[in-house]
């Protein structure tokens, strides 16, 4: 069976190799174009701030424009900003973000959107895949009959149109707040200070300014604790940590604690029923989503539907139940009703408002989700066996799931869909019990991998 090209989010890896070469990108590009609606479709671009994203937009557009489509070049834009403007302009029917996300400046990748805004589902990636590997196979590019259409600059009002988003959609200012900004070095360190600035907020960036190849180096929602020690450090209010991409988001309160997707989810969900706005009667998380916040939503007769991994099978999955808020514990999380796609500033904006008016903490308003003690390893799984036909795993996993479960607590065990890791979760009640099982299920499978290469 061929390995598909899509990982968890969209397509992922090594610049220069495999699908990531300007040629194959182009291939893709034409090949999504090919597949829009009508004969000279638009479609717009989006890049984050690696070295690579230029060349690969470059490579993309035309690919876009020699299937007869238009390329509408939003320049460095967040994701969530890619996925807002291609919902309010009517002509547009698709858009492509160049990015890799949280991965290192070394990797890059696709991610691809329709004309609502929403990450492209299962059935349409399938086509897309199909198209573009029958026109690789045959050393052509799709759609190249067409008359060749056209690339146009709009990245000075794609930039202006989605801080004037953020800004007009804020429920208060906030004046007199110091806010330490990890903007990640990625595609929000424009926009996301521009926006608490433009509210009031006195703004200390922690990380430095792009240059290429610092993104998400030391800095981001992969590594939140640089920003909680300058929140202490220089007496913030508060902080904001987003990843490269600007989709996900970790909030930090006056005394360093990270709050991650879980406690923001909980946090909205409560304060959302509140106001009479959460609407299917719950939230929707993944299988990594914590007890805690199951618990949390519980105690309030609020119901949590799990899902796989991936923000468009959590958005999938609201659709299927109705619900107006999703998410995943690594801080992406979904608010339909203001933004087809998680956009992490959005939703920065709207908790710390929410704090603002509420008179209350951080801390407060974010610590209200009970958190269990977690542990995550990561194996190096370059093979990705199948987990049935890993013996000593499965006799570790069997031995934790007894003992975990007389506690209420639980092991996740599954590949990365976007790196070549095997990845353990566990959690429980108690922080001792919790490490020894996660560094026992980490050994039992590094060992069951290296016996199979």
């Amino acid at each position: 069976m061929v390995d598909s090209i899509f990982g968890t989010d969209g397509v992922r890896g090594p610049v220069g190799e495999g699908i990531l070469t300007a040629l194959e990108c182009l291939r893709l590009g034409a090949a999504f174009a090919d597949q829009c609606p009508g004969e000279q479709p638009r479609l717009a671009l989006a890049r984050d701030t690696r070295e690579s994203g230029d060349l690969l937009c470059s490579s993309v557009a035309a690919g876009i424009a020699a299937a007869g489509g238009t390329a509408i070049d939003f320049g460095v834009l967040p994701t969530p900003g890619l996925a807002l403007l291609v919902e309010s302009l009517p002509d547009c029917v698709a858009g492509l973000m160049i990015t890799a996300s949280h991965n290192p400046w070394t990797d890059n990748g696709l991610k691809f959107f329709g004309g609502d805004g929403h990450k492209l589902g299962d059935g349409s990636q399938e086509q897309l895949e199909s198209a573009y590997r029958s026109a690789r196979d045959l050393g052509g590019v799709p759609g190249a009959g067409r008359p060749p259409g056209e690339v146009e600059d709009r990245g000075p009002w794609a930039h202006s149109s989605y801080v004037a988003a953020l800004v007009g959609g804020a429920r208060c200012r906030f004046d007199g707040l110091k806010l330490v900004v990890d903007h990640a070095s990625g595609a929000a360190a424009v926009a996301l200070p521009q926006v608490l600035l433009a509210l009031g907020a006195t703004v200390v960036e922690v990380a430095p300014s792009p240059d290429g190849r610092n993104i998400n180096e030391g800095s981001g929602a992969v590594h939140p604790q640089a920003a909680a020690a300058a929140v202490v450090a220089h007496g913030a209010w508060g902080g904001v940590v987003v990843d490269g991409d600007g989709d996900r988001i970790f909030l930090i309160d006056a005394g360093g604690t990270i709050h991650d997707g879980d406690a923001i989810l909980g946090a909205l969900a409560a304060a959302m029923v509140h106001e009479g706005s959460l609407r299917g009667g719950g939230v929707v998380g993944t299988v990594t989503t914590g007890a805690g916040l199951e618990s949390f939503l519980g105690d309030r007769g609020l119901v949590l539907h799990r899902t796989m991994v991936g923000d468009r099978h959590v958005a999938a999955a609201m659709d299927r139940y109705g619900c107006n808020l999703g998410g995943e514990s690594s801080g992406h999380v979904l608010t339909p009703d203001y933004c087809p796609s998680g956009d992490g500033s959005r939703v920065a904006v709207d908790v710390l408002g929410r704090a603002v008016e509420a008179g209350v903490s951080l801390a407060d308003l974010l610590g209200a989700v009970p958190r269990f003690p977690v542990a995550h390893r990561r194996v190096d799984a370059g093979g990705r066996p199948p987990l049935e036909e890993l013996p000593e795993l499965q006799e570790v996993l069997k031995e934790a799931d007894e003992a975990l479960g007389q506690e209420g607590g639980r092991q996740l065990v599954r590949y990365s869909g976007t790196e070549p890791v095997l990845r353990v979760q566990v959690e429980g009640k108690q922080e001792d019990r919790v490490e020894a099982w996660a560094d026992r299920i980490a050994a039992a499978a590094a060992q069951d991998i290296a016996a199979t290469t």
